[in-house]
């Protein structure tokens, strides 16, 4: 470390490698590790050094005031955030030994503490560093390479790194010394062995006592591991080699750590955790009242601080957790580690990161301190996509006459028009995209209008073929299912859907044609289905939407002809006839004796699919009631959904010659007819009225005796919509009926 009592030399002295006065880079920052899993990344490590009294190793005394001195009051000797009185210059530094190994001449401890459940290693690296005078290296620095290490209470195991994976960096007013870092990758020896105790043995470092800055010593070692039960996360290491030294003038350095690829927008801060590595930091430098900055590690823009690493003294020679100094995990555990700083930070807010940031600008600063930045770890957990799917139908009259318009009912032989739109709301990516849309049975798809519109991402907006394998839509059908089906998001294919990212909207349409024998009363239904995988490309997700055209009532699904009640010896026999059914799964036989309330009195089971004119009958035994009885069927689907017919009335009062009725067609144009069956000649006047239950028109009709078609005329003065037919006989009976003009 250097004072600002220090002066600087003016010659640069070569120790084999080009370095200067001031801060450098001398190894850049790369990328070591990049995936998505379910886990995340820790960095354990420890001092190797300490400040000592007397002797050294295992046989000297530590001075434990020295290396645990750690206050965050601000005030007196810690003002200007600095957290010790005490550094290692002018400090008599020594290697500790913790293992009592006659073997080894140094070591120290950490325990490294995984998640519970299954842990599987995915990397791990090891870095061990100090400070060294010339000469210490050995030839091609193998003794700053070659350390022992060790599991629990296995023998030491020696580690030599590559000649290549060691970096140096000289230190201005030293003399002949350079601080050095090593690293190797540990991860086939971590995997086999998960949580423990790992210690570090024999590094090569200078002691004693430096007046130009002290003498230090640790190691540190990073792990990244899977593990099912963790959120799914975004995890990046970077490692380099840097020298922030202020060389007597605040500086600053700054690098960018690209390809961080933020996987969402962050509502917590712990949804993101950094954990930098540093060397040779000191409490004891900080700022003063004319540099407030101190010693600072930005990101973009902002100071990285918490409770245990305050902004301006950020470089603390901490170990620290979240603002917590980590304790009970180390051999020897010091407040102070004067030389090593290994701190994780919550970073998933007020720094910028957000969903997509692919780049993150880190800026140091000092202004009296050395220190060498090492290691950055992010893990950045994933938030799931939130994909909202809407769905609407349009209908397209087709002809001149004035009921063929637009009218958001079935009219034979129109053109509808499905508009399905969605945006992921959500803070995660959407991977895998693809809308499917089944085709109702009774509707004919129109050939040639699969459409994708902006802004839908990651594909060329304009009509797609109906074709498989050619373009980003295609028409298909698989069994007696058609449908359509869209590959949506950036990175689509003509055969697998990309990605969604937050608030990337949808927009893709297709058009049906409505078979000629649809009415007005008749309804289709069908539901659009965006399906893909949240981020980590397992977990599903799925959203619905649902668009009907036409009036609650008898589905396209089923074209029913005929369905008719009539009562005989105590019993009801209901028929009806259909010429096509889809995905009909049966018919369950409601009974209302007052028109309102319905319950199921039996099923007749479906044809399932039928193009071919089917009779179903069902019988009810009623006995002798003496009222007028309602049916209707519900018309359920092999999805469990139910639509319900018309209802049919059946008169059972022996003094009413009315037996059964019903009206057709319904939705009706100018004439309406009425079904009948009397036991006796009968006088009724049929009354008509609006939906306000305003008398619109009044008909007196002589009824004979049996079954009788009446037909009604000069209807077309009334107004299109929903009409109240009441039927009021001389009897004293009423009946009320529900029918729609088109």
């Amino acid at each position: 470390m250097l004072t600002r009592k220090i002066l600087l030399f003016t010659v640069l002295i070569i120790l084999g490698f080009n370095n200067c006065f001031y801060g450098q880079v001398i190894r850049p920052y790369n990328l070591i590790y990049s995936d998505n899993l379910h886990g995340g990344h820790t960095v354990i490590g420890n001092t190797l050094s300490a400040a000592y009294t007397t002797g050294s190793g295992a046989s000297g005394i530590v001075d434990t005031v020295k290396m645990n001195d750690f206050n965050l009051s601000n005030t007196g000797a810690y003002n200007y955030s600095k957290t010790s009185i005490y550094g290692n210059d002018n400090s008599n530094i020594q290697l500790v030994d913790i293992d009592g190994d006659i073997s080894t001449s140094n070591s120290s401890s950490a325990q490294l503490n995984l998640p519970a459940g299954n842990n599987n290693i995915v990397f791990a690296r090891l870095y061990w560093g100090g400070r060294i005078t010339g000469g210490m290296g050995g030839p091609n620095n193998i003794n700053l390479r070659t350390v022992k290490f060790k599991f629990n209470s296995e023998n030491y195991q020696p580690i030599t790194a590559l000649p290549t994976a060691i970096d140096e960096a000289f230190i201005a007013g030293s003399g002949i010394d350079s601080v050095y870092q090593a690293y190797y990758d540990i991860t086939s020896f971590v995997t086999s062995r998960g949580s423990g105790t790992y210690t570090l043995a024999d590094i090569k470092a200078e002691v004693g006592q430096h007046s130009g800055g002290g003498n230090f010593a640790g190691w540190a070692m990073v792990v990244v591991y899977e593990n099912p039960t963790i959120v799914y996360s975004s995890v990046r290491l970077y490692d380099g080699f840097l020298q922030v030294y202020n060389g007597g003038t605040v500086i600053s350095q700054s690098i960018q750590l690209n390809g961080l690829n933020a996987p969402a927008n962050f509502s917590l801060p712990s949804d993101a955790r950094m954990t930098v590595v540093t060397w040779e930091g000191d409490a004891n430098l900080a700022a003063d009242i004319d540099h407030p900055s101190g010693d600072y590690v930005k990101v973009n823009g902002t100071a990285v601080s918490n409770t245990a690493n305050p902004s301006s003294n950020f470089w603390n020679g901490t170990i620290s957790k979240n603002g917590s100094i980590v304790n009970g995990n180390r051999s020897p555990e010091y407040k102070n580690q004067m030389g090593i700083d290994i701190d994780e930070v919550e970073v998933g807010t007020g720094y910028g990161i957000v969903s997509g940031t692919n780049q993150v600008d880190v800026e140091f600063g000092t202004e009296a301190d050395q220190y060498f930045p090492s290691l950055f770890a992010f893990s950045m957990t994933t938030k799931s996509p939130l994909v909202e799917l809407d769905k609407i139908v349009k209908d397209t009259a087709i002809g001149n006459e004035p009921w063929q318009i637009p009218n958001d009912l079935l009219n034979p032989n129109e053109i509808l028009t499905y508009h399905i739109t969605g945006k992921n709301l959500g803070s995660g990516n959407a991977l895998n995209c693809v809308i499917t849309d089944t085709i109702p049975g009774a509707l004919t798809f129109k050939n040639g209008s699969l459409k994708i519109n902006s802004p839908t991402p990651g594909v060329i907006s304009g009509f797609q073929t109906d074709i498989s394998g050619d373009d980003y839509a295609f028409w298909g059908s698989t069994g007696n299912r058609q449908y359509v089906q869209f590959f949506i998001g950036s990175g689509a294919t003509t055969s697998s859907g990309g990605l969604l990212a937050p608030n990337d909207s949808v927009n893709v349409q297709f058009q049906c044609i409505v078979p000629s024998y649809a009415n007005t009363l008749n309804y289709v239904t069908n539901t659009a289905r965006i399906q893909g995988t949240e981020q980590d490309g397992i977990t599903p997700f799925v959203d619905d939407a649902t668009a009907t055209i036409g009036p609650p009532g008898t589905p396209l699904s089923v074209k029913m002809i005929y369905l008719d009640a009539q009562f005989d010896k105590g019993q009801t026999i209901l028929n009806w006839i259909t010429e096509f059914e889809s995905n009909n799964n049966r018919f369950e036989i409601e009974r209302s004796f007052d028109g309102v309330n319905f319950a199921v009195v039996g099923r007749v089971e479906g044809a399932n699919n039928s193009n071919q004119t089917r009779y179903y009958s069902f019988t009810d035994p009623l006995g002798t009631l003496d009222q007028v009885v309602y049916y209707r069927l519900n018309i359920i689907n092999n999805d469990e959904v139910g639509y319900y017919s018309k209802i049919v009335a059946i008169n059972l009062n022996k003094f009413s010659s009315i037996q059964s009725f019903s009206f057709y067609p319904n939705p009706f144009e100018n004439d309406l007819y009425i079904l009948t069956t009397n036991l006796d000649e009968l006088d009724i006047v049929i009354h008509i009225y609006n939906s306000f239950g305003q008398l619109e028109v009044s008909y007196p009709i002589h009824l004979q005796q049996g079954k009788q078609i009446t037909r009604i005329t000069g209807l077309n003065q009334l107004l299109k919509g929903i009409h109240i037919i009441d039927i009021s006989s001389t009897e004293g009976n009423n009946f009320r009926y529900k029918v729609i003009k088109k």
